[in-house]
C-alpha cells in the first residue's frame, strides 16, 4: 500500500466525500490495468478485433482503446503486430485526452509536450496523413521514444521540435487548429501506479506545477486560431491544477469558451462547487478516477477560441517556404554519395502523389522526405521533420521507418509471411531468411499484410535481413 501524505488524504476527502474517499483508497490494492489503442491509419477498428491474439475489452471514452486481459506488457510488446505499428500501448486514462480533441483531415495540430508520444501518435492515426503534426517536448533526450514511437506508427506528416513554449509562439502565431496540452502536473492520478510521484508531490506540490501550466497555456493560446480548439489535461486531481487553472484561462482570455465532452461510462463531472464563485461551465470539464473506471487518474477540458474573420495565422510559415526552396538545392550539394539517380530510384518505393507534399531533400548520406507545409521553418530546434526515406549508398537503400508507412501498402515485391510463422520471429530479430530463388532486389517482409521492414534477396535463396538493428526483438 502507497503511504499517501496527510494533506493530500485531507484535500481527496473534500473532493470525494468520505465514501468516495474509502473507495479510492481500496482500488490501490488493485492491480493497475493493462490496455492498448489501435492505429486505425494501418487498421479498422472492426479488422483488429477479428485479429486480436489477446482477450480484449473495450474503453467505453476512446473507441479505438482496449484493455487487455491476462497479458504482461512483455507479451504485448513483443507481438509482431506491435513491431508492424498495429498498436500503442498506453494506460486507459492516458488515452482521454487525444479521444477528446476533435481532430479533423487537414488539421495543423500542435502536441506541447509530446513525449513519449502516446497521444501523438493517436493525432497521427487520426490525421492519416492529411494536414501536419507538430510534437514538441523541451527535453530533447524525451524526444528520441518521441521519434522512435511516430515512426513505429508509421507517420510522415509530422515535425518533431525540442522547444520552449514560448519560442515556438514566436513562430506559430494562431497557426494550429488543434492543440494538446497534457500539461506536466504534480501527478496524484498516477501515485497507485507510480508511487515514487508521491515524494514529488511532497517536494513541490500543486502550486509548484501551477504557475508552469498558465504559461504554457497562455502560450497555446497565441498559436492557436480563432474558431480553433485545445484539449488541457493532467493526471492529477488537484483543484489547482484542473478546475482553477480552467477558471484561470477563461477569464483572462474571454475569447475561449469550455465545450462539453461527451458523457462516458467511467467519467466524472469537472467541480465548479469547490472553488469561491467557480463557473458553472467547469461541470463540462471531466475526471477519471481510479476507484470509478478502469484505469488510472485523468483531468480534461476541451476548450474553443471564438471565431474572427481576420487571421494573421498562416503568414510566417507560407513566407519561409519560398526561402526553402534554394536551401533545398543547398541540401543536395551535401550529398556524400556518387549516385546521381537518387531521386530515380526512390520512386520505386514512394507513389508519386506523396511528391505533392513532401521535398525529397538529400543531406549528406540521407534522404529525408520534409512536409513542403514546414519546410522553411528556420530557428527552431528541429529532431525530425518528416520521414528518412533511406540512405544513399552505391545505390538507395530504403528505411525501416519508410516500409512502416501506409505507402508501402501496395508495393509489390513482398514476403509476405502469416502467424505463427517461426519467419517472422526470425526475422524481427535480425536473422536471415531462406526464401524462394524467384526472389530478387528489394523486398518488403509481412506480416499478415501488415509492413515490417526490408530485406535484400540474393537471387540464390536469401533474404538478407535489413531490420533496423535498434528495433530488433530481444
Amino acid at each position: 500500500m502507497v503511504a499517501l501524505p496527510e494533506k493530500y488524504c485531507s484535500k481527496m476527502k473534500a473532493l470525494l466525500g468520505e465514501d468516495g474517499f474509502n473507495k479510492y483508497i481500496e482500488s490501490f490494492s488493485e492491480k493497475p490495468v493493462m490496455a492498448l489503442r489501435v492505429n486505425t491509419a494501418k487498421t479498422s477498428v472492426q479488422k483488429w478485433k477479428e485479429i486480436c491474439p489477446f482477450d480484449i475489452e473495450e474503453i467505453p471514452w476512446c473507441q479505438n482503446g482496449f484493455i487487455v486481459n491476462n497479458a504482461s506488457k512483455a507479451e504485448i510488446s513483443k507481438h509482431p503486430y506491435y513491431f508492424a505499428g498495429l498498436y500503442y500501448i498506453q494506460e486507459p486514462s492516458a488515452m482521454l485526452p487525444a479521444a477528446v480533441l476533435p481532430i479533423e483531415s487537414g488539421d495543423k495540430v500542435l502536441d506541447l509536450c509530446a513525449a513519449p508520444g502516446g497521444k501523438a501518435v493517436e493525432i497521427a492515426s487520426k490525421l492519416n496523413g492529411s494536414g501536419i503534426l507538430v510534437a514538441n517536448d523541451i527535453s530533447v533526450s524525451r524526444t528520441a521514444a518521441l521519434v522512435k514511437n511516430l515512426q513505429m506508427a508509421g507517420a510522415s506528416n509530422i515535425v518533431v521540435t525540442a522547444e520552449t513554449p514560448e519560442h515556438l509562439s514566436v513562430h506559430f502565431k494562431e497557426y494550429f487548429d488543434k492543440i494538446l496540452l497534457d500539461v506536466p502536473c504534480s501527478g496524484e492520478g498516477m501515485f497507485r501506479r507510480k508511487p515514487d510521484m508521491v515524494k514529488d508531490w511532497m517536494d513541490k506540490g500543486p502550486l509548484y506545477y501551477a504557475g508552469m501550466q498558465r504559461d504554457i497555456l497562455s502560450q497555446a493560446y497565441a498559436m492557436l486560431k480563432p474558431g480553433g480548439s485545445i484539449v488541457y489535461s493532467t493526471c492529477t486531481f488537484s483543484i489547482e491544477e484542473d478546475e482553477e487553472m480552467i477558471q484561470w484561462f477563461t477569464d483572462t482570455y474571454n475569447d475561449m469558451e469550455i465545450c462539453k465532452i461527451p458523457f462516458k461510462e467511467g467519467f466524472s463531472y469537472g467541480r465548479p462547487d469547490m472553488l469561491p464563485n467557480g463557473n458553472n461551465m467547469l461541470n463540462r470539464c471531466i475526471r477519471i478516477f481510479p476507484h470509478i473506471a478502469k484505469g488510472e487518474g485523468h483531468f480534461a477540458a476541451l476548450l474553443k477560441k471564438r471565431d474572427k474573420q481576420d487571421s494573421a495565422g498562416m503568414d510566417t510559415v507560407k513566407k519561409e517556404n519560398k526561402d526553402y526552396r534554394q536551401g533545398k538545392k543547398n541540401c543536395q550539394k551535401k550529398g556524400s554519395s556518387n549516385n546521381e539517380n537518387w531521386l530515380e530510384e526512390i520512386k520505386e518505393f514512394i507513389p508519386d502523389k506523396y511528391f505533392k507534399n513532401y521535398y525529397p531533400v538529400k543531406y549528406k548520406n540521407t534522404i529525408q522526405l520534409v512536409p513542403k507545409e514546414m519546410a522553411g521553418i528556420k530557428s527552431l530546434r528541429v529532431i525530425q521533420s518528416g520521414l528518412l526515406a533511406g540512405e544513399l549508398k552505391k545505390h538507395f537503400e530504403p528505411s525501416c521507418q519508410l516500409a512502416l508507412t501506409t505507402w508501402q501498402f501496395s508495393y509489390k515485391n513482398r514476403l509476405e509471411l502469416l502467424l505463427p510463422d517461426i519467419d517472422v520471429v526470425k526475422y524481427l530479430k535480425g536473422e536471415t531468411i531462406n526464401i524462394d530463388k524467384d526472389y530478387k532486389g528489394w523486398v518488403l517482409v509481412t506480416v499478415d499484410g501488415f509492413p515490417l521492414g526490408w530485406g535484400k534477396a540474393d537471387g540464390q535463396g536469401r533474404l538478407k535481413n535489413k531490420y533496423y538493428a535498434g528495433w530488433r526483438m530481444l
